[in-house]
């Protein structure tokens, strides 16, 4: 074994920037590596860790457990066993809260990266993202379908026929609205039940006040006059001819008697099954009514075929007999003439002759327009309506019914009602027993 104290240089001297230096007797040799500063251990002078700041300009690590490498000097250490060599090799310093590390010579270590994501939050990002997506969708498709809304018109495209044929036609977009859909826009609005009812309690009231005005229940001589009385007395009348003669001959019965013609002969030349030659509706429309009453249809599918062909024909003659008058031009004035006529020859032999009567025969000629146009009013409606002259039992004996019931019977479908709907009640006439 060689003296510890004594080192003998190889051939040649050392490698260049290789010091090697001799220690006293009794220590061991140091061996400086290249670059790093030959320090002495010493118990009051402990090696500083702090990390070496980068060099060419590299950044330091980010992380708190971060790991620096300096070159250290290796000093002799005393050991039990006999003398320990130099070694040479670097120090791995490491700043972490466990202390220094120290890693093999010409090794680096790093430690792993503390930004990855965990399960639990990935997840959690991803259901955040499908949520904001169904909602940004939800949002385009609540403004698309709201300018739909404000583009398409309020009233609804669906056709119902399902009251006959159970068919539906539904008008999917107004890109693609059918001639049909388009007529069923247009459509006029139905009527309400008042304005229809009221209408017809203002008619049996200027009936009863032209009738107060211009009659009176002074006895007369002589007759009603049997031809004319026979024109009034169309129909289903509720009364005959006869009966009606001596209502009015009768001074106590003569007013009911009265209000009794003339709202019998407003109202049934309204009717639908009233002959074209005496009806208050356009001769157009009376014709085919004539003509549609003498089929034999399903009776299930009529009324709905009805609603809509009134609708849609008086929609197309409204122009011409939709007015609130009626003039000298119109078609229906040839009927209102004749009946004005036979009206005036029934009434004349009661009338007060105080009153200027050719302004008592142009009121009643006003009463019989103004029914007229209510007619063409009534057949507009979808819905079916009829006049009742029925008294009810409870009325008893001896009742005339005066003024019918206005009832509708259909709904605007054509749907028969379980029940008619009394837009209008009846005025009825009482203790006439003795009369009738």
């Amino acid at each position: 074994m060689s003296n510890p104290a004594s080192t003998t240089p190889p051939a040649g001297g050392f490698p260049e920037g290789v010091i090697s230096s001799v220690g006293a007797p009794g220590q061991q040799p140091m061996t400086t590596l290249p670059g790093a500063e030959s320090t002495r251990s010493s118990p009051s002078q402990p090696p500083t860790d702090a990390p070496r700041p980068p060099e060419n300009g590299a950044p330091s690590s980010p992380t708190a457990a971060s790991t620096s490498l300096k070159p250290v000097s290796s000093s002799p250490t005393a050991s039990p066993n006999g003398p320990v060599t130099a070694g040479s090799g670097y120090n791995s310093s490491s700043n972490g809260t466990n202390g220094n590390s120290t890693t093999s010579a010409g090794t680096r270590s790093s430690s792993p990266k503390s930004n990855d994501i965990s399960p639990g939050a990935a997840a959690g990002i991803g259901i955040g993202c499908a949520i904001a997506g169904a909602l940004i969708a939800a949002a385009i498709l609540v403004l698309f379908f709201r300018r739909r809304r404000r583009r398409a018109p309020a009233r609804s495209d669906a056709i119902p026929l399902n009251g006959f044929g159970s068919v539906e036609k539904t008008i999917a977009s107004p890109d693609t609205v059918s001639p049909v859909g388009m007529i069923e826009r247009s459509l006029p609005q139905p009527a309400e039940d008042q304005a229809l009812g009221g209408e017809l309690s203002r008619l049996k009231t200027a009936i009863k006040n032209h009738v107060q005005s211009y009659y009176h229940t002074n006895s007369v001589r002589g007759g009603v006059d049997q031809v004319a009385l026979g024109l009034i007395a169309t129909g289903n009348m509720p009364l005959i001819a006869s009966t009606l003669g001596s209502l009015l001959s009768n001074p106590v019965t003569r007013m009911t008697a009265i209000r009794f013609c003339i709202t019998w002969t407003v109202v049934s030349r309204i009717d639908p099954n009233c002959e074209p030659s005496l009806s208050f509706l356009p001769p157009e429309i009376a014709s085919c009514l004539l003509s549609i009453n003498s089929t034999r249809d399903d009776p299930s599918t009529k009324p709905g075929f009805m609603s809509r062909w009134k609708a849609f024909t008086a929609a197309l003659l409204h122009d011409r007999y939709g007015s609130s008058t009626v003039t000298a031009s119109d078609a229906r004035n040839r009927n209102i003439s004749e009946a004005l006529q036979a009206l005036n020859a029934v009434l004349s032999p009661f009338t007060d002759e105080q009153r200027d009567d050719r302004e008592r025969v142009q009121k009643l000629e006003e009463i019989l327009k103004r029914g007229a146009r209510f007619g063409f009013t009534l057949f507009s409606q979808p819905s079916q309506l009829d006049f009742d002259w029925n008294a009810p039992p409870s009325a008893g004996r001896g009742t005339l019914v005066i003024s019918p019931a206005l009832t509708q019977v259909a709904d605007d479908s054509g749907r028969r009602l379980p029940r008619p709907r009394v837009l209008e009640e009846q005025e009825i006439a009482r203790s006439l027993e003795t009369y009738l």
